[in-house]
Parts: structure tokens; C-alpha cells; sequence
């Protein structure tokens, strides 16, 4: 092909690269949004304005995936018939698709994806370059196939398509456990093994490129989702298969704390399925029994989900939205409220009752019947009220709505129990655990 001048859109690592790779052949000309005259002037490339090098009979285009929509819309007024664009993205589908809406019909096209770049050029002994080409006259395209094998390019024809979701899980997968170890600072140390050193290589080499390079080739795939969505479910998988499913659970965590009516759901549940001496843990709320599935604090979570007079709990609702986890079993307990307060405290001495806003609701017509005119004050449980009625959070004329339960273990007084509207008041339970394990 001569000593042709060559134009080079995007001058970063890769068009650095390209221009010492095509200055055996052509004589390099190039052009980047930001000034790097001086740089390519230094290794002894021409610098030119956009429209310059847009009159060269072929130009490659090496600028970051983002860019490369904007840019061909640029240059489609600017190119000429016959001339041969070629681009070396690292996802080829939506670029192959841009250039196609972008240029006039005459207009050639070469879309390539060199698999190297400028770390790896040097050392890798199996330079391979994936070649799509998708509007291109024969004799050119056996002249380029001819330059990239001089480069010591194992050319791959492949569809754009095919291209696209078979870097999603080579190149798309590596970069992205790349950044996932980064995040977790994972950490040479002295009982590395040569397995783990392999592995910390790959976090050193993927994170040598930009944060933009590594969200572009992510986003612009078309099959990263598809990927992703794989590499979730199977991380959940082999998480499970760490956290035996066919193992009896270690610990049993429940919404509210000691003397709610979840503690006693979790106590009646793990008699019932006979597991044995097993610990339980007060997490207080749904919100908090998901979380402690998901850090794997507990093994399976009690929640509270719906009353036969209150109707469904809508923290147990909202939680079970944003969690990420199964139901296993389901389970009713009876709901006996009681009005708790401290000890000599009278009917008519009461000036506020609190609770979670379902033993409120379960209570409503009794609320109203008794305590017409007083404030009725929601808690985040009802175990939880009765505690802060003990440690004196609340004035000494405040009234809990609780399980006796709660009285005994927080020193307080039943003044009325069974206040509830329904006698026959039960309380659906769900038994929840992590995605992956079996029922």
C-alpha cells in the first residue's frame, strides 16, 4: 500500500500504539479532542485538525466507546466516497450499527477489535484481532488482512453479534471480577498460593485501564446484562453450596426482640420442625432480618406479614421488596395484646399508649372505646415498647400495648390482657431464607 499517510482519530494508549504499529507501512497522522501535538510531535507523528485527517483515504478510529456516536455524526459531512473507516472498539454491534446510520452508503467499512493493547502487546505471544468486515471492497480487505498478520495477528472472522456475546464472558467477565476484587482490596500476603497470584495478576491488569474504557465495554455489550444476571445466580449458587441447605440452620433470626410475639414465633417454629438447642436473634425489624440474611448473620429469618385484624404489615411488605430471598414455609400463632404499664399505674392515670402500628390497629376499637383522648404512639415493636417503658424512656404514665410475656421480662404490670378486637387473633409468619438453598 505505499507510504501512504493514515489517519488516527483518538490519540490515548491504544492510538499511540496504532500510530507505531502502522508507521511501518504509513505515515501517521492524528488528531484527539484534547491537545496532544506536542506528544505525537515527539514521537515523530504529524498532528492535525479533525477535517485534516478526515481527508486521508483511510482513517482509523480510536476514540472511547462514548465518544464514537457523537463523533461519527462529525465526521459523516467529512467523509468521502470509497474511503475506508475502521474502528477498534472493544464491543462491535451498537458501533457496527452507528456507523451504518452514520455514513453515506459509499462509505467503506472495517470494524476490528484488537485483543491486546499497549500492556500486553509486547508479552503476549498470541496477538489476536478479531476482524468484521462489514462493507468493504475484496482487494482492500485481503491488503489489511495482509498488514494486520505483519503485525503477528492471528486474525478471528466473527459476526459483530457473535463477537459482542463471547467478550461478555471472556473480556466483559474479567474486567468486571477485576473491579469487584479492586473494591474489596484484596491484598497480596504471605500464604498467597500460586493459584492466588494468578488471579491478583488479573486485578492488576484489568485495572490498569480507565474507569471509562472498563464502563464502556460493559455498557455498550448488548450481552453484558444477559452476563451479569449468570454470574449473580451462579455467585448465589456456589454461596449456597457454602452454606449447606440440606444442614440444619445455626441461627434463627426473628423481627422485634425478647418477648414479642416473633420471638415466640421463632421459638414455636424451631420446636416444631425439631431443630434442636439453636440460637435466636432479635433483629428488631423485617428491614433487619433481611440484611442479617444477606452478611449471613443468621440462616433463616421470622417475619411477621399479616394480622387477621390489622391486615398485612407493610415493614415486612417493603422489606421482602428489596430483599433478596425466598419464602420457606408459612406458619399462624395466636395474638393475645395486652395494655401494659408499670406498677400503680390506674386506668384513668394513663396519658399516652404506644406499640407497633399493628398491635394499634388490632386494638383500634378498644383504643377508642377506652382511650378516646390521649395520643396512640407508634414503636417499632411491641417488646421494644415495653423495654423503654422499663428503662424509663417513656413517662411512668405511658401504656404499651405488648404480649405478657414482655411484662414479665421487663418487670412491668399486665393491667388488661386480651384487648385485641378479634378474640381469634392470628398472626401469619413466613420463614425466609437466602436464594439458592432448598426447601
Amino acid at each position: 500500500m505505499g507510504q501512504n499517510k493514515i489517519g488516527i482519530v483518538g490519540y490515548g494508549r491504544f492510538g499511540a500504539l496504532l500510530a507505531d504499529l502502522l508507521s511501518n507501512e504509513f505515515q501517521p497522522m492524528v488528531t484527539d479532542k484534547r491537545d496532544l501535538s506536542m506528544l505525537a510531535e515527539a514521537s515523530g507523528y504529524e498532528w492535525a485538525d479533525l477535517e485534516t485527517v478526515m481527508r486521508q483515504e483511510t482513517v482509523f478510529l480510536a476514540v472511547p466507546i462514548s465518544q464514537m456516536k457523537r463523533l461519527l455524526q462529525e465526521i459523516s459531512q467529512l467523509s468521502r466516497p470509497k474511503q475506508l473507516l475502521i474502528d477498534v472498539a472493544s464491543v462491535k454491534t451498537r458501533i457496527r450499527d452507528w456507523m451504518i446510520a452514520a455514513l453515506p452508503q459509499e462509505v467503506q467499512i472495517l470494524n476490528t477489535h484488537p485483543m491486546f493493547g499497549p500492556d500486553s502487546y509486547k508479552r503476549d505471544r498470541d496477538l489476536r484481532m478479531v476482524f468484521c468486515p462489514t462493507r468493504i471492497d475484496a482487494t482492500i480487505e485481503t491488503n489489511w488482512r495482509t498488514t494486520f498478520e505483519s503485525w503477528g495477528c492471528r486474525l478471528i472472522d466473527l459476526e459483530v453479534e457473535e463477537h459482542d456475546k463471547l467478550a461478555a464472558r471472556s473480556q466483559g467477565i474479567t474486567h468486571f471480577v477485576g473491579r469487584v476484587m479492586k473494591g474489596m482490596d484484596i491484598q497480596p500476603t504471605a500464604v498467597d498460593t500460586h493459584g492466588f497470584r494468578q488471579v491478583h495478576h488479573v486485578v492488576e491488569q484489568t485495572c490498569q485501564d480507565t474507569e471509562e474504557l472498563f464502563h464502556d465495554l460493559q455498557y455498550y455489550n448488548p450481552y453484558t446484562p444477559e452476563m451479569l444476571t449468570d454470574f449473580s445466580r451462579s455467585v448465589h449458587a456456589v454461596k449456597a453450596r457454602v452454606y449447606r441447605p440440606d444442614s440444619p440452620p445455626d441461627v434463627i433470626g426473628y423481627q422485634g426482640i425478647p418477648g414479642s410475639f416473633s420471638e415466640e414465633a421463632a421459638l414455636n417454629y424451631v420446636q416444631k420442625e425439631n431443630l434442636g438447642d439453636i440460637d435466636t436473634k432479635p433483629c428488631l425489624t423485617s428491614r433487619n432480618v433481611m440484611e442479617s440474611l444477606y452478611t449471613y448473620d443468621i440462616d433463616r429469618g421470622i417475619i411477621a406479614m399479616e394480622n387477621a385484624r390489622g391486615g398485612v404489615v407493610h415493614e415486612s411488605i417493603h422489606a421482602l421488596a428489596k430483599a433478596r430471598c425466598k419464602v420457606r414455609s408459612m406458619f399462624h400463632i395466636q395474638v393475645n395484646q395486652c395494655l401494659i404499664t408499670k406498677a400503680g399505674v390506674d386506668h384513668g392515670e394513663i396519658t399516652e399508649v404506644r406499640s407497633h402500628p399493628q398491635a394499634l390497629k388490632q386494638c383500634s376499637r378498644y383504643l377508642r372505646e377506652n382511650f378516646p383522648d390521649i395520643p396512640h404512639l407508634e414503636s417499632e415493636d411491641t417488646a421494644e415498647a415495653a423495654r423503654k417503658l422499663h428503662q424509663g424512656e417513656f413517662s411512668d404514665t405511658t401504656a404499651v400495648i405488648a404480649p405478657a410475656q414482655a411484662a414479665e421480662l421487663y418487670e412491668l404490670i399486665v393491667n388488661q390482657f386480651g384487648i385485641q378486637d378479634l378474640k381469634d387473633n392470628k398472626t401469619l409468619f413466613l420463614v425466609v431464607e437466602r436464594t439458592g438453598t432448598s426447601i
